[in-house]
């Protein structure tokens, strides 16, 4: 096999560990995704429920509008990782190809791209996550 042929598919295996890791990023956020929704569901049933206090219906109101917004965020994070899988994915066959096409820039400007969105995905996860802070303090109001 010659060096070029070597190097091209060396190249191509480093996106790889990315796509890896931002799938166990995905994998996480997806467990939390699911988390979210089921905690909305049961403070929606608690809120329907006759015997539910109207303090307790207030603390409820007051948490939704953040989990709503902590899920919003979540899912904008998976929608980013996801892309970043993509950019990772793509620039892994362009290195691949680069055997027979062009330039190198074309696949270093993708998978930057990709470390980019990823970035993106774990500050909006960071912002979740203060958003969490919220709930628990309303949670805890009337015991603290």
């Amino acid at each position: 096999m010659a060096s070029d042929t070597v190097a091209a598919l060396t190249s191509a295996v480093a996106p790889v560990v990315m796509v890896s890791a931002a799938g166990l990023l995905a994998t996480g956020v997806q467990g939390k995704n699911l988390h979210l929704a089921d905690r909305i569901r049961g403070l929606m049933t608690e809120y329907r429920h006759p015997d539910t206090t109207a303090s307790r219906r207030a603390q409820i109101t007051a948490q939704l509008p953040l989990f709503y917004r902590r899920i919003r965020l979540s899912q904008w994070s998976l929608d980013m990782i996801y892309l970043a899988i993509l950019c990772f994915i793509v620039t892994s066959l362009l290195l691949a190809s680069q055997l027979w096409f062009g330039s190198p820039a074309v696949p270093v400007t993708i998978f930057a791209v990709g470390v980019a969105v990823l970035v993106v995905a774990l500050v909006l996860e960071f912002i979740e996550m203060w958003i969490a802070l919220d709930t628990i303090r309303i949670e805890m109001r009337d015991v603290v």
